[in-house]
């Protein structure tokens, strides 16, 4: 589905790991009849999350929910989840490009 370049190092891992859910990037593929792109991918769009990623954490047991909403206290409730999983705002250039 998305065929990023060699030169970009993605791990779904880490991601799940620090509570980013599926849907997030992915779109509700649980609804697809055939899966398609929802979001570019493009650094932009992935800059944006990697410099606020209160606004996308969501706790780690919801990360395959694809009903999940994110709640009125978003903000409090990812900041919150930031520390407790020790999530980074990381915009360095070699966290993504090797």
């Amino acid at each position: 589905m998305y065929d990023l370049p060699d030169f970009v190092y993605f791990d779904h891992s880490i991601h799940v790991y620090k509570g980013i859910g599926c849907s997030t990037c992915h779109g509700r593929v649980d609804l697809m009849p055939l899966t398609y792109k929802v979001n570019t991918l493009y650094m932009q769009w992935c800059v944006e999350c990697h410099r606020n990623p209160a606004k996308y954490v969501r706790p780690r047991e919801e990360v395959f929910n694809m009903t999940y909403k994110a709640p009125g206290n978003q903000m409090e409730l990812g900041r919150r989840l930031m520390a407790e999983y020790k999530v980074q705002s990381l915009t360095d250039c070699v966290t993504c490009h090797r």
